[in-house]
């Protein structure tokens, strides 16, 4: 390929993702107190889940800057390749804008940016598609003109957290709700809509949670689209009851990857979580 992907690290890359399609992944930062570690590069999922467990202080995140797409995409543009970015929506994060910025302090023609408006795996979705388009010759203005459509909200994402004391610690919800909600054994699922997440129900025990799943994809899963991506942290096991669920009931037997939900993500969730990627039907814009 005359092309080179890179993708922030926030998409949630599984390792053979990033084999097949040749990515290049371009790390976030990770802040425990007085701690910085490279998304990925310095620590990997396990160990953040391990230190978001004793860790006092909630870990915050930081955008990529500009300076580290240049020392990522420098080399690439110097060997005569052509560059694509394909980065977490722009509501979400100023890793987007930092990528424009890049490109503008580089003045070149040779690098594209595409703004995914997607979260963790939904990032890898759309990655996955440019891949495919580059795979068959298309041109990035072509490749970014194609794959606007899939980055209008039309990548389903679906999240449930196992708990809400993450949620709690991070701010997002009060304590008292945060408290009755365990008590009640609540489990809020969310949906992202340009690259916000927001609540859409709400089920009482774990085991709800992937009929709920189930029911949702019978209803807006394009068909005729060819990946669904499963995503979890720290807990593969109820990933795997999720897929074989989707294969029997679902009746789907085209691919399901596998993705691990790693710090970016994990920061605000906590571990525990299941979530689920997929080409829906646009009913509504």
């Amino acid at each position: 390929m005359d092309i080179k992907i890179f993708v922030d690290s926030s998409a949630d890359v599984p390792m053979s993702v990033s084999d097949k399609y040749k990515f290049n992944i371009v790390p976030l930062s990770v802040n425990f107190e007085d701690e910085v570690y490279l998304d990925v590069v310095e620590i990997n999922p396990a160990t953040f889940y391990e230190k978001l467990k004793v860790s006092k202080k909630m870990p915050t995140t930081s955008q990529v800057p500009p300076e580290r797409f240049i020392e990522y995409i420098q080399p690439e543009l110097d060997k005569g390749y052509e560059v694509i970015i394909v980065t977490m929506g722009s509501n979400a994060s100023g890793t987007c804008q930092s990528a424009h910025i890049a490109k503008d302090t580089l003045e070149t023609d040779k690098v594209t940016v595409i703004d995914s408006n997607c979260l963790s795996a939904g990032v890898t979705y759309i990655a996955i598609e440019v891949a495919k388009l580059v795979e068959k010759g298309f041109k990035p203005k072509e490749i970014k003109k194609q794959i606007k459509p899939l980055t209008e909200n039309q990548i389903e994402h679906l999240f449930c957290v196992d708990t809400l004391e993450y949620l709690r610690r991070g701010g997002r919800i009060k304590a008292t709700k945060a408290i009755i909600g365990e008590i009640l054994n609540i489990k809020p699922i969310l949906i992202v809509k340009d690259a916000i997440t927001q609540p859409v129900h709400k089920v009482r025990g774990r085991k709800k949670i992937i009929p709920y799943y189930i029911e949702r994809m019978k209803k807006d899963l394009d068909r005729e689209s060819d990946m669904i991506i499963v995503a979890h942290s720290q807990d593969e096991v109820f990933a795997n009851e999720f897929v074989n669920a989707i294969k029997k009931e679902i009746k789907w037997d085209k691919q399901i990857i596998m993705a691990e939900i790693g710090a970016i993500i994990g920061t605000h969730t906590g571990p525990g979580v299941l979530g689920c990627f997929y080409r829906r039907i646009i009913k509504d814009k």
